[in-house]
């Protein structure tokens, strides 16, 4: 469904001079409802990749291709139909919600955008998406300071959500939360990849969240991937030197019993920092 092939994409440097190339020579795939988890130091490249493929920045070469379509080459009407089918999550939703709109104005605001539907069938379908997300309607009338982290990023999954996506890309969504609710946030990716057949994008740099949740890895080192494959096999037998490194700075993880109906991720340990991380 999503391939990237050869990309490579950075920033300009201070007052426009000497652009800086932060993601090289990348090529990664996202196949229909698989979870993909890039994982990576701070700095590697992870982010501004995320930002290329769901087109808020353009790449300097290589392709973005979304169901065979390259996303950069999109214009007009068909750029704005696109948008919807790849959306982000990023990982601070105190900052991307409006803390002058309720919960229910946010979810509301990109179907009126996208002119999808009336009042009443808007309205509906905010409270189908908090459903969807395990909020109660109620939140519908809260502002984002009324919500603990959790919740806030539960609303801003449910407002990615909102156009019917067929792609999360999630920009580290659990870093600023809570060890405590961070499971609770990993279990809510998954069972909507099961319920909806969504595909995600899981970029972090904890490894043993990301082995927990994702059928592949992908491993980014100063802008290159360095290794990819199946989780099992990327885990069980890491082949590049910086893969072992990360996972030898991961703790073991005890899952404990899992509940009838709840994915096994279970709440960790934080890892320690990956080498180089500051």
């Amino acid at each position: 469904m999503l391939e990237v092939e050869r990309l490579t994409a950075g920033y300009a440097g201070p007052l426009g001079r000497d652009r800086v190339t932060v993601v090289k020579d990348v090529s990664i795939r996202v196949g229909e409802g698989e979870i993909v988890g890039l994982v990576g130091e701070s700095g590697c490249g992870k982010t501004t990749l995320a930002r290329v493929i769901t087109g808020l920045s353009r790449p300097s070469a290589g392709v973005v291709r979304f169901a065979g379509v390259d996303v950069h080459a999109l214009r007009g009407r068909a750029l704005r139909a696109h948008r919807r089918h790849i959306q982000m999550v990023f990982q601070d939703p105190y900052l991307t919600l409006s803390p002058r709109q309720t919960v229910r104005q946010a979810l509301v605001e990109p179907l009126r955008i996208h002119r999808i539907g009336d009042t009443r069938s808007r309205s509906a379908r905010v409270d189908e998406l908090l459903d969807l997300v395990g909020l109660d309607p109620g939140v519908g009338e809260r502002r984002p300071r009324q919500l603990s982290g959790g919740q806030r990023q539960r609303v801003a999954i449910a407002r990615a959500l909102s156009l019917g996506p067929r792609l999360l890309v999630c920009d580290e969504p659990v870093t600023a939360l809570d060890v405590s609710v961070q499971a609770k946030v990993l279990n809510l990716l998954c069972d909507l990849r099961d319920r909806l057949g969504l595909a995600c994008l899981f970029i972090a740099h904890d490894l043993s969240v990301v082995r927990q949740l994702a059928d592949r890895i992908a491993v980014m080192r100063d802008g290159r991937i360095v290794e990819q494959g199946p989780t099992q096999d990327v885990t069980a037998g890491p082949r590049h030197p910086y893969t072992r490194a990360l996972l030898a700075a991961t703790p073991t993880i005890d899952l404990g019993p899992v509940a009838s109906g709840v994915h096994p991720i279970g709440e960790h340990v934080p890892a320690s920092r990956p080498p180089g991380q500051g």
